[in-house]
């Protein structure tokens, strides 16, 4: 995979669920409606609902006046009575069709008379659907008075935008004569049987005409129907001021209660003379049966079981109150595009961080999201589909912890070559003082190459019988373009690969024996007095009993011991000095090694191995330390660990306490890199060979003992200028990159071209190899990677100080 699959793998999802979007997955459509439905039941208004009135002709009505059906003159009394207390419209939810008997007794025409005076009564009429729309039009004796205008040119809309009737069945003619208002009755339910919508626009025989529940409301708003208009895709205009939203197929969503939210008062109370009929001053009152045998009732998203008197009741307070819910069509579109721009701006800013702020990210868009849900329908009346957003941000959630997967590893970075900047020209002045350097580099491994130093006054050199080198001087190599330094790179034997090993203890413990038999490596061993040391037979060291080899280096040999004094468990490392044949030089080189190692035994730090004593077995010199149960660094890096970062942070924060110990004591380690750092069980470390180094740098390279690969040395270490705790800190630098990405920052085909680029080259950022790198690394590397010393972080605990917020961080969660 390439460090571009976290981008695609986001993009993948979010066009995924686009995909189920525009297809309306069924299950998440009904997740979204049930939603729809707890937000209508949350947020109802609670009481009774102003401005409507209930007359119920109930059980004690047709106690006292009779069963049901009543004659249409009782009807016409109730309906008078009504109408004396001024109310602004009423709505007749009573089957008021031909009735031969009705008629001849009279009962039929005192009604017709009653609604003679009484212009704000409103009758109800059924109709029977039909699936396509009649190419015919007309004008339907009585109900074409009744008909409402549709707002584009050729007054016609979408064949789905309204119900579509084939016939329809008026109240008794004589009723009719003297031209009634006229609203058509129909409920359809969705396809779980729950009632959310009203339709409130027909189209019959090429006209169209108002439902009782939209003609109530606005004659009760002063509106005749033919000042009601229909804005097709938009909703119905009442009058100028008054605009009720409607869905793609001319619905209103019906913001429904639970209980029956309204005043209601008993048609015998009504009929009553006793009654006080102000209080229906100003309403909109409708009048029907509760719950009469015939009376149909509905299951709603606030409760089961409504009748549908109360069903008509609340569509006209959702309309004169304007308590109206919102579901704009156009808005599944938008979110179509919200899905696109959210999951670009995810698969973009989310593999750069690490996955706890990815979590915190995705989890705060999903709060956000309820909130502004919540937010604008409760403020606005606003539905706005939220499932599909919600559903990426949680695929985008379970996707992130892949992103730290082997899977999406780019696995290709170790063989790509990082981009080189153009080389800083380094004059002659500059490199006039440095010491030309031996050069040994290994086929199998371009990286792990390492350098002997030479001093090419004091004549000299490690012995030809153990390696074939060539020398190399740094003045002219250094500022050779890389074709010409690829082009001069020695050959190397297998004798080169073998002989140049790193020395440490971290790698003598951990590392398996170099392919040279101990009789070879140490063929000048004696012991004090003068007799050869057979190293496979060492059972003591000074004082310190052998139990066993834990390593072995070019340097020498790492054993397990006990201290008898104190049956304490230590690690001997033994220094070898056989290369010396001076003896005035073997001793001071004795003597700077005790000194050093002294120096370094007072270093007291719970990050700092302990070095216990120093001594000498004849021509070889022995360190006892703190014996320690773990790995190193290296070994971790080598097995590809995948370090968390803030696992990384911890670890780099105690090497700087480590430093920073140190360097008040006047001590600079010159060797800072993963086989020097130890990792114990609970990822505590501890940094070993302090002082050690200064002795291997400053007195062996005069004698060519090997000081390490130049993969972690400071510019100014290869150019041979003074030293310093900033040295610490630009191999620090390497060693973090390296625990980032698990490849080293500079790279070169032999070890000319390596130190041309730790001189001349800056690496790439961590987070632009693998954006998921926290930027706070870019920063903390970058500066700890400057060429110049002044520009670098001054002191350990300068880095210290800008992990520190970012451990914290993780402690707090």
């Amino acid at each position: 995979m390439n460090k571009y699959s976290p981008y695609i793998l986001y993009l993948v999802l979010a066009l995924f669920v686009v995909v189920l979007a525009v297809n309306d997955f069924g299950p998440l459509s009904n997740l979204q409606q049930s939603i729809d439905d707890s937000l209508c039941s949350s947020t109802a208004p609670e009481g009774i609902r102003p401005n409507v009135v209930i007359v119920d002709i109930d059980g004690s009505s047709l106690d006292e006046y009779g069963q049901w059906p009543w004659d249409h003159d009782l009807i016409g009394d109730l309906t008078a009575a009504v109408a004396s207390g001024n109310p602004k419209a009423i709505l007749l939810d009573i089957d008021l069709y031909e009735n031969a008997s009705q008629e001849a007794a009279g009962h039929t025409k005192v009604l017709a008379d009653q609604l003679t005076w009484i212009k704000q009564a409103v009758l109800s009429y059924d109709v029977a659907e039909t699936t396509y729309r009649t190419g015919k039009t007309r004008n339907p004796e009585f109900l074409f008075i009744n008909s409402i205008v549709v707002d584009n040119p050729l007054g016609v809309m979408d064949e789905n935008s309204s119900l579509l009737v084939r016939k329809v069945f008026l109240p008794a003619n004589q009723l009719l004569i003297h031209k009634p208002l006229l609203g058509f009755d129909y409920n359809r339910p969705d396809a779980d049987r729950q009632l959310r919508h009203q339709q409130l626009v027909m189209n019959y025989d090429g006209y169209y005409y108002p439902a009782t529940s939209l003609l109530t409301a606005a004659t009760f708003l002063g509106v005749p129907p033919d000042q009601i208009k229909v804005i097709e895709g938009h909703g119905v205009q009442i009058g100028t001021t008054r605009i009720v939203p409607l869905d793609q197929r001319g619905d209103l969503l019906v913001r429904f209660s639970e209980g029956i939210p309204f005043t209601r008062f008993s048609a015998a109370q009504i009929l009553s003379k006793d009654f006080d009929r102000s209080v229906l001053l100003n309403k909109a009152v409708v009048i029907g049966q509760l719950n009469g045998e015939d009376t149909e009732f509905y299951h709603t998203p606030a409760q089961e079981d409504i009748s549908e008197l109360v069903v008509k009741a609340t569509v006209i307070e959702n309309i004169i109150n304007d308590n109206i819910i919102t579901a704009r069509s156009d808005l599944a579109k938008y979110s179509l595009i919200i899905l696109l721009l959210f999951g670009g701006a995810c698969a973009f800013v989310l593999p750069r961080v690490n996955i706890m702020y990815r979590m915190v990210i995705l989890g705060g868009g999903l709060v956000v999201l309820a909130n502004v849900v919540y937010m604008m329908f409760s403020s606005y009346g606003l539905l706005i589909p939220s499932v599909y957003v919600a559903l990426e941000l949680v695929f985008f959630m379970m996707a992130s912890p892949m992103l730290d997967s082997k899977l999406l590893r780019n696995t290709d970075e170790e063989n790509k070559k990082p981009g080189i900047k153009a080389p800083e020209i380094i004059t002659e002045k500059d490199l006039k003082d440095t010491p030309v350097r031996e050069i040994r580099s290994s086929a199998a491994d371009p990286e792990n190459v390492e350098t002997t130093a030479l001093n090419t006054d004091s004549g000299n050199i490690a012995p030809s019988a153990e390696i074939d080198h060539q020398t190399i001087s740094l003045d002219e190599e250094a500022t050779k373009p890389k074709s010409e330094i690829k082009s001069e790179a020695p050959d190397i034997t297998e004798a080169d690969k073998t002989s140049v090993l790193s020395e440490s203890d971290a790698s003598a413990m951990q590392s398996s024996p170099p392919d040279d038999s101990p009789s070879d490596t140490h063929s000048h061993l004696t012991d004090s007095v003068g007799n050869p040391i057979d190293l496979s037979e060492l059972k003591n060291l000074g004082r310190y009993q052998v139990s066993g080899i834990l390593g072995k280096g070019a340097m020498g040999t790492v054993y397990r011991g006990i201290d008898p004094a104190i049956n304490r468990p230590v690690a001997l490392k033994t220094i070898r000095l056989d290369f010396v044949t001076d003896p005035e030089e073997m001793a001071e080189l004795k003597e700077r090694l005790h000194r050093e190692a002294q120096a370094a035994g007072k270093l007291s730090h719970p990050n700092i191995v302990t070095i216990y004593d120093v001594g000498s077995e004849g021509s070889l010199q022995y360190i006892a330390m703190e014996f320690l149960e773990g790995q190193t660094l290296e070994d971790m890096i080598k097995k590809k660990t995948r370090f968390n970062y803030r696992i990384i942070a911890q670890m780099i924060s105690q090497v700087c306490a480590a430093l920073e110990y140190a360097h008040e004591r006047g001590i600079v380690h010159r060797d800072i890199k993963p086989a020097n750092i130890m990792v114990l069980g609970d990822y505590r470390i501890k940094v070993m060979d302090f002082g050690i180094a200064r002795v291997d740098s400053n007195s062996m390279t005069k004698t060519g003992i090997a000081m390490g690969t130049p993969n972690y040395i400071s510019p100014e270490q290869l150019k041979g200028a003074e030293i310093d705790r900033r040295a610490d800190i630009f191999s620090l630098g390497v060693m973090m990159y390296e625990m980032l990405l698990g490849k080293r920052p500079f790279k070169g085909e032999n070890i000319t071209s390596l130190m041309y680029a730790v001189l001349n080259s800056d690496p790439e950022k961590p987070s632009s190899v693998r954006p998921q790198v926290p930027l706070l690394f870019d920063h903390i590397i970058g500066k700890a990677l400057k060429k110049d010393p002044a520009e670098r972080y001054q002191k350990a605990s300068e880095v210290t100080a800008d992990l520190q917020d970012f451990v914290e961080s993780f402690a707090k969660g």
